[in-house]
C-alpha cells in the first residue's frame, strides 16, 4: 500500500526464529529497530544486484556492438592505401639490400 507522501508499506510474515535472528543482527549492528535493519540491508543488496545486472547487460551490448563493427566491411582510404604501398616497396627494397 502506498501513502500520499511517496512512502510505501511492505508487510511480511516470517517464523519466530527468523524474526529473533534478524532482531539480534539489527541490535548487534546498532540499528534502532528491525525495520531499519531490514530496509537498509534489503536496499543495499538490491542496489548491488541491479548494478551487477546492469554491468552484465552493458557488457553484452558492448560485445554485440563490437562484433557488429568487426563484421562491417572495412573501407580503406586512398591515403592509407598509398602509405601501405609505399611501406611495402620500402620493405622489399630493404630486404633486397639486406
Amino acid at each position: 500500500m502506498t501513502t500520499g507522501d511517496g512512502l510505501a508499506r511492505f508487510d511480511t510474515k516470517m517464523s519466530t526464529v527468523h524474526k529473533k535472528l534478524l532482531e539480534e543482527a539489527a541490535s548487534l549492528k546498532g540499528y534502532k529497530n528491525l525495520t531499519e535493519y531490514v530496509i537498509t540491508t534489503m536496499v543495499n543488496d538490491a542496489t548491488k544486484v541491479v548494478e551487477k545486472y546492469s554491468q552484465v547487460i552493458y557488457s553484452m551490448r558492448d560485445r554485440q556492438r563490437i562484433m557488429e563493427i568487426l563484421n562491417e566491411p572495412t573501407v580503406l582510404s586512398d591515403s592509407f592505401l598509398k602509405a601501405s604501398k609505399k611501406r611495402s616497396e620500402k620493405l622489399k627494397k630493404d630486404v633486397s639490400n639486406g
